[in-house]
């Protein structure tokens, strides 16, 4: 899942440790000149969304998937 955020200073280390009660498995990919996470979890998107408002995250669903670097949704265009 794909989120958009605003009004997040976190690095991509303390979100994912933010998932981890939800998913220990929970992976993270953050491009943080767009401001995009890719989450790759079990956790749902309302789980993922209230982890990241605890952290001071306001996180909107992207509806489609974006190549977010390092990300699994490239498409092998970019190169």
């Amino acid at each position: 899942m794909q989120f958009e955020l605003t009004t997040c200073t976190h690095d991509a280390t303390t979100l994912t440790a933010a998932l981890r009660p939800l998913d220990r498995d929970a992976r993270v990919t953050l491009d943080d000149a767009s401001g995009h996470l890719e989450v790759i979890s079990t956790a749902t998107t309302e789980q993922v969304q209230s982890a990241l408002e605890q952290l001071g995250c306001a996180a909107t669903p992207l509806q489609d998937d974006i190549h977010i670097s390092g990300g699994s949704t490239c498409c092998g265009g970019c190169s």
